[in-house]
């Protein structure tokens, strides 16, 4: 019976896998590797601003030597051109600690690319925009 309540509570928690608490903090599953903070979603004349947490597939460098497990990245999204732009890119190691900052204030909006995470959250939010 032991082995049954730990196997049915595993499933359950895989089942429900689509979102974790971090920090205080409840990020959503987006797809295989990003995740979004639903309560730091912000309306803005253009479109939205939201958190993007990105896990490593191995495509981030090593910074300082130190390896990056995920980023922590501020999107806006312009819903009437369908435009992104990057603000902060926080980069974080495998024990939670901050390894580089970076706030891009040159950032221009650029095209969505198709297929990515970035997409999957705009067109989302913006089927419920005004804009």
């Amino acid at each position: 019976m032991k082995k049954f309540s730990m196997i049915l509570v595993l499933l359950l928690f895989i089942v429900a896998g689509c979102s974790f608490a971090q920090d205080g903090v409840a990020w959503r599953r987006v797809d295989e590797n990003n995740f979004i903070n639903p309560d730091g979603i912000v309306a803005t004349s253009e479109g939205y601003t939201f958190m993007l947490k990105a896990f490593n597939k191995g495509q981030y460098e090593p910074v300082n030597g130190k390896k990056i497990n995920y980023t922590i990245s501020q999107y806006s999204i312009d819903c009437e051109n369908m435009e992104y732009k990057i603000g902060v890119i926080d980069s974080f190691g495998y024990e939670d600690n901050f390894v580089n900052g970076d706030y891009n204030r040159y950032a221009k909006f650029q095209s969505i690319v198709s297929g990515t995470a970035v997409e999957k959250v705009a067109k989302h939010l913006c089927k419920f925009s005004f804009f």
